[in-house]
């Protein structure tokens, strides 16, 4: 049971480290973004090239998140088994005070999806400018409502998909911390 234990702190440690490691790569690709730009423009090649690795690490860090939180879950899944031999219900057992809250983990990933429609967006803002030059020679008031256009439908969308669905998931029992009252509000 103990060792159980050590294995899904352990996960949960590797789990913030690794996003850590990778949210480095993000910043970097977001710096030579921002680097890249002169007088408000931005050359479509570096644009290409950088969103590139920018989608890439974004990935990579999904990835890894998926499969951090699978071995998370995995060595969860041993405690909830274990314990009921060892210790009684106590890992499955929630004591409520209102609504089950977000899950930090899937945030993270639902964040780590926006960010990586982000990159895709801009590569293939760049692929279009160097595919069609003239789309380059938008005046400042179109390329603008462009620009505006874009941003508004990524901030409706990543909003929607960092906040829809991403509350944590309940196994075992839950109780309503005052009356001690199994509790079905989900």
């Amino acid at each position: 049971m103990d060792r159980s234990h050590e294995l899904r702190k352990f996960e949960i440690e590797n789990y913030w480290k690794r996003s850590a490691y990778f949210w480095g790569f993000q910043l970097v690709a977001f710096g030579a973004l921002a680097l890249s730009g002169k007088e408000g423009k931005f050359h479509p090649p570096v644009v290409l090239i950088v969103s590139v690795l920018g989608a890439l690490a974004a990935l990579t860090a999904l990835l890894s998140a998926k499969g951090s939180k699978f071995w998370q879950k995995n060595w969860e899944a041993h405690v909830d088994f274990l314990e009921q031999q060892v210790e009684g219900s106590l890992h499955m057992t929630a004591l409520m005070d209102g609504k089950v809250s977000f899950s930090v983990s899937r945030v993270n990933e639902r964040f780590l999806e926006v960010l990586l429609a982000g990159w895709i967006i801009a590569f293939v803002a760049a692929a279009l400018v160097i595919s069609y030059p003239h789309l380059a020679e938008l005046t400042p008031q179109d390329a603008g409502t462009v620009q505006i256009g874009i941003a508004t439908l990524a901030l409706v969308g990543g909003c929607t998909r960092l906040v829809v669905g991403q509350k944590s998931e309940l196994r075992g029992r839950a109780y309503n911390r005052r009356t001690m009252k199994e509790w079905n509000g989900c």
